[in-house]
Parts: structure tokens; sequence; C-alpha cells
């Protein structure tokens, strides 16, 4: 006989199977029923139908219409996070979940070379944006962000300031690329603050392709130096300091350790 832990949840005192479960969480980390449908292996008349069984099921709709076809609404969306958050504590380890970017990496390995017992942390270095998705569902336990201002936007958490960085502003025209790691808000919120015109023009993955475009963009200095880079920034860099922070759920003798260690280096070496 095989037995196997299982995910439940009860809505509006009726529960829903992992499979329908599964399902809202596809469109929740997808975006779309059609990549949702993908993942899942099945058509998207059958996900469709999958879909419309649950809302009957709950007695309330779980979708709405989006500029790129159907999300997720905020109901949907409370059902899948609580979802993720049941499935992480089914396969928790004990050990601490850290997120951070391509900016803090080397901060957050640096760190962790020095705390006692390294084996019980585990890295993963994705986007702010990903990291905080994960970090709200209590699928992680502690997030370095790039962009302080997300955790402004959050409330029963702790933080605290670990390093301090600033942007480059390499300015050529009104098209801006949007480099997607470092705190890119700070940099636009103070070109809004200067009346300065200019037009998002796309989001880049790659730096490389971002520094040989003829876009203007923002980055993170620490990353140009690490990388070598010699770019020559139009706005002097003090006005684009910002703090590197880290933001967690609840204090704990290996969190408040690596929280010392990495206070006590810097980004820019």
């Amino acid at each position: 006989m095989k037995l196997e832990p299982a995910v439940a949840l009860v809505v509006n005192d009726r529960s829903l199977t992992t499979h329908q479960l599964e399902v809202i969480e596809a469109i929740y980390e997808t975006g779309s029923q059609k990549a949702a449908a993908k993942r899942l292996g099945i058509s998207t008349p059958v996900l469709h139908r999958y879909l419309h069984q649950v809302e009957a099921k709950v007695g309330m709709e779980l979708v709405r219409a989006g500029p790129k076809g159907t999300v997720l609404n905020s109901t949907g969306e409370e059902i899948a996070k609580e979802f993720i958050a049941l499935k992480a504590k089914l396969r928790q380890t004990g050990k601490v979940v850290v997120g951070c970017t391509v900016i803090t990496e080397e901060l957050v390995l640096s760190a962790l070379s020095s705390v006692i017992g390294p084996e019980d942390y585990d890295l993963i270095i994705s986007t702010d944006e990903r990291n905080m998705r994960d970090f709200k569902a209590r699928m992680m336990d502690l997030v370095v962000l790039d962009d302080p201002l997300y955790a402004y936007d959050m409330d029963d958490i702790l933080w605290e300031e670990v390093a301090e960085d600033r942007m480059l502003h390499v300015e050529r025209g009104l098209a801006y690329g949007v480099y997607q790691f470092g705190a890119q808000r700070i940099g636009f919120r103070y070109l809004d603050t200067k009346g300065v015109q200019y037009r998002l023009e796309r989001k880049e993955h790659s730096l490389s392709s971002l520094i040989r475009s003829n876009m203007s963009f923002f980055v993170n200095e620490s990353l140009a130096m690490r990388k070598g880079l010699d770019l020559k920034s139009s706005t002097d860099p003090d006005l684009l300091k910002h703090k590197i922070l880290a933001v967690y759920w609840s204090e704990s003798p290996k969190i408040n350790m690596l929280l010392r260690e990495m206070s006590k280096r810097t980004l820019r070496n």
C-alpha cells in the first residue's frame, strides 16, 4: 500500500481536490488559460470545463478578463496562493529559503560562506517580482530586494537594511529600456519628479543587449562594476542612491545570523 500526503482546500464549505487546485495554480503561475492548459498537458477547452466546475462548486467566479486574456481575479489568486503555501509546508525541509537577484547574488553568497551551517540555507536567484510572489505565498523565508519599494507595499513583515547601492542613468534619448533587475522604479520616479519626458520602449532581460541598443536605461552601479563596465551616468548616482532591504516573516537564529553577515559586506567593492 502506498500512502502520500495530499493537499485539499475548503472554500465556502466545499472541498477542492488537488487536481482542481492545480488548475487554479497553473493559471496563476502562467498568467493565461492557454499556457496553463499546455503546462497541464490538456486542451484549453478541457481546462475551461474544469474551471467552470470549480466555480460552480464554490459558488463564485475565479477569473476575470484581462488585457492578454482571462486571468484569475482576486479570489482566484487568493486560493492559488493558499494552495502554493500549503504545498510548501508539506515539503518543508527545515532549511531557510532565501531569495535574491543577480544584483545581490554575490552579497548573499559571500554572507552564506561565513554563516555556521551554510547547508541549512537554500538560495533561489530570480527577479524581485517572482521572489516576492513566492515570499507572499510563504514559500520563502527571506528575500533580499533590489527595489526597496516592494517592502513598503506590504504590511506585517519585518525588514532590515543590509546594503546600499546607486543607479547609473545612461541617457540616449526619450526611449527607455527597462532592465529586469535593479531598482528601476527609483530611476523612473526620479525622472517623474524632474518632469523629464520619456517613453518606455520594452523590458530587457539581457544587460548586454540593453547596452548595445540605442535606448536609455538605468542599471545598478554594483552590477556594472562587477562586470567591469565603464558606463557614464547622466545623473549624479548619489541622487539615485537607495537601500538594499532584506524582508522576512519572523526572526530566528539562522535568519539573524545571515542578516548580520550581509550587513558586514558591501555591494560596491
